[in-house]
């Protein structure tokens, strides 16, 4: 009997042993680490492998992108964007976002880049990595033989201005001292809305977007002074999805060798808007 616990007693005490000389098996977090910090320069393999990149943009900015009549989409970023597509030999699927949440959708992976015609801002650099193609400023844009005689900013004084919230519009206008009013509107074509109306005296706007709106309506609104705030555009992608923004800048740079975008810029302003 004694033998019989000697022995038992001697297993159990080797079990333990072994046991405290043995790590558990925990999970492997090395591999979930490396895959979250690699996460973002990855996008470009994940594009390849689909055969697809994923655009998000706002499809109310006429004629940068927007519906026609037919409900397609259409505008100058719409063939910049078809053509980078065949530059990187990937098909495009575009995403409309509204604009107040377009970089929130960039970094909840929504879509793969932004292309719509977005200033390149210090503020927005902290939140994305860009691609720069070419700079555009912010227009005063008015009613019609501009009753109000606004043309410049300091004009602006006392007034009632109209903006797109989140828009560099927005941004411009902090820096305008005595607006009566800053109204902000979650579309551009809202500010147009209201100013055939009456609701506000300008509006401060993109100016390939303000100059588009002149052409298109004549004798309804038109465009007040010079531009200001000149700031170049870009296409947004994930902060270090250095791979992916590499991979565009070498296809932007190509468009703009080849005079595709010249030829694109021609097409929807009559002129080469992107040597300026």
């Amino acid at each position: 009997m004694k033998k019989a616990l000697s022995l038992l007693f001697i297993a159990a005490l080797a079990l333990m042993v072994a046991a405290c000389g043995t790590q558990p098996n925990l999970p492997d977090t090395s591999k979930n680490t490396q895959k979250k910090n690699s996460s973002a320069s990855n996008t470009l393999a994940e594009i390849k492998e689909k055969g697809e990149i994923t655009i998000g943009l706002d499809d109310t900015l006429p004629p940068m992108e927007y519906r026609n009549e037919k409900n397609e989409l259409v505008g100058f970023d719409i063939d910049f964007a078809n053509a980078l597509s065949k530059e990187l030999g990937v098909k495009v699927k575009f995403v409309p976002s509204a604009w107040d949440g377009i970089i929130p959708g960039l970094d909840a992976k929504r879509f793969d880049i932004i292309l719509s015609s977005m200033n390149v801002t210090d503020e927005r650099k902290k939140k994305a990595d860009f691609v720069e193609y070419f700079g555009v400023g912010q227009v005063l844009t008015v009613k019609a033989g501009n009753p109000l005689n606004i043309k410049t900013i300091d004009d602006l004084k006392g007034k009632n201005v109209g903006v797109q919230l989140g828009s560099t519009g927005e941004t411009a206008v902090k820096s305008i001292d005595g607006i009566k009013e800053v109204k902000k509107y979650d579309l551009t074509t809202d500010v147009f809305n209201d100013m055939g109306l009456g609701r506000v005296d300008a509006g401060v706007v993109g100016e390939m977007i303000g100059r588009y709106y002149m052409t298109t309506k004549p004798g309804v609104f038109e465009v007040a002074g010079e531009a200001f705030n000149v700031q170049p555009m870009g296409i947004a992608v994930r902060k270090g999805d250095t791979e992916l923004r590499e991979s565009l800048q070498e296809a932007v740079e190509t468009l703009e060798s080849n005079g595709t975008l010249s030829d694109i810029s021609q097409k929807w302003f009559g002129s080469d808007i992107t040597k300026q």
